[in-house]
């Protein structure tokens, strides 16, 4: 059900859209003495209208998603761009930005996760113990 009443919102909203951009085109326009050709009025509402149904295809997929969840603390990952000391790895089946808490990691080894800061992790190689705080 929550699909459904998402696509009536957004179809709502795309309505509402429509109806402003004509409003302003057809009668705020023309009361200040500018004249927008019918053509374009016409060019623009279907190019909104694109817009609206590629932006809702877009939103109505992600909502089928599941939430996105940082890696807990000691997560183990891969490294798929070197931390030197800033790079990328893959813990489960996502793409993190990571830093290296000690020396550079190459492409390929194994990390830990030992630090959570919004959406970067902080990292030491698989081996190496956790710095002390």
């Amino acid at each position: 059900m929550k699909g459904r009443r998402f696509l009536a919102y957004a179809l709502l909203v795309s309505l509402i859209e429509q109806a402003v951009l004509l409003f302003v085109l057809l009668w705020l326009l023309p009361s200040a003495g500018l004249r927008v050709p019918l053509g374009v009025t016409i060019t623009m509402a279907v190019l909104l209208g694109c817009y609206s149904v590629v932006l809702t295809r877009i939103n109505m997929r992600t909502l089928g998603q599941k939430t996105l969840r940082s890696p807990d603390v000691g997560a183990r990952g891969r490294v798929v761009r070197p931390l030197a000391p800033r790079g990328y790895v893959r813990v489960g089946n996502e793409l993190w930005l990571a830093v290296s808490e000690g020396p550079s990691i190459a492409e390929g080894e194994e990390v830990n996760v030992v630090r959570v800061e919004g959406l970067r992790l902080f990292v030491v190689l698989a081996d190496d113990e956790p710095p002390e705080s």
